[in-house]
């Protein structure tokens, strides 16, 4: 018996305890276990289905819409913002060599600069009333990962009074492959109640920082 099929030595075991009259015990067990294995079959086949079409839909939805990482907050909101090429602002700024912040691991950048792995795209630069001139209150940069892996990193962004620097933000921020990323900057100095000299210049640079 220790040749038989182990699912046919169980059942015949299984059965050689109940009550089954006088009846041979061979074609019913034989016939219960090939139910079993069909069975068996029919759900190993249901499953390898699954599998793919759950591993299908998942790629083509990653294919057609990329998640963008913006700010460290998951979401789409690349596209459903207005796309930012170039520079984009009612007021003359320039752009600063000088990084400005201890905290900065990077060279200082400017449009078309790509500092690890992000290239930046566009800025846009939104003006308010601060007192008697008007003062650059929110910056958008967009960046666009170009390489073949994703990208973490914390880019910054400073601006300069007449050269003086203002305290900069920074946006841990991933992207992937080919994705692209809105960084929304703005600068708490302006609802403070900052003094702005009549015909000061701006300059402006972005720069990478320590990830928090």
């Amino acid at each position: 018996m220790s040749d038989i099929d182990p699912l046919i030595k169980r059942e015949m075991q299984w059965m050689a305890v109940s009550v089954n009259d006088n009846r041979d015990l061979a074609p019913i067990i034989i016939a219960k276990v090939r139910r079993q294995r069909i069975r068996n079959a029919i759900f190993a086949v249901l499953g390898v289905f699954a599998i793919s079409a759950g591993s299908i839909g998942i790629y083509e939805l990653l294919k057609s819409d990329p998640i963008q990482v913006v700010g460290g907050i998951t979401g789409d909101n690349t596209a459903t913002q207005p796309e930012i090429i170039g520079l984009t602002s009612d007021y003359p700024v320039e752009w600063e060599q000088s990084v400005g912040d201890v905290a900065a691991i990077s060279s200082a950048g400017g449009l078309g600069d790509t500092l690890g792995g992000l290239t930046a795209v566009g800025l846009k630069i939104s003006w308010e009333r601060c007192g008697e001139q008007q003062c650059p209150t929110t910056w958008v940069l967009s960046v666009e990962n170009n390489t073949a892996d994703l990208v973490s990193t914390s880019p910054s962004l400073g601006i300069f009074n007449n050269h003086t620097p203002l305290v900069s933000d920074s946006r841990p921020t991933t992207v992937l492959p080919g994705g692209k990323a809105l960084l929304v900057f703005s600068f708490p100095e302006f609802n403070d109640g900052l003094e702005v000299a009549s015909g000061v210049s701006w300059q402006w640079n972005w720069y990478l920082a320590q990830l928090r």
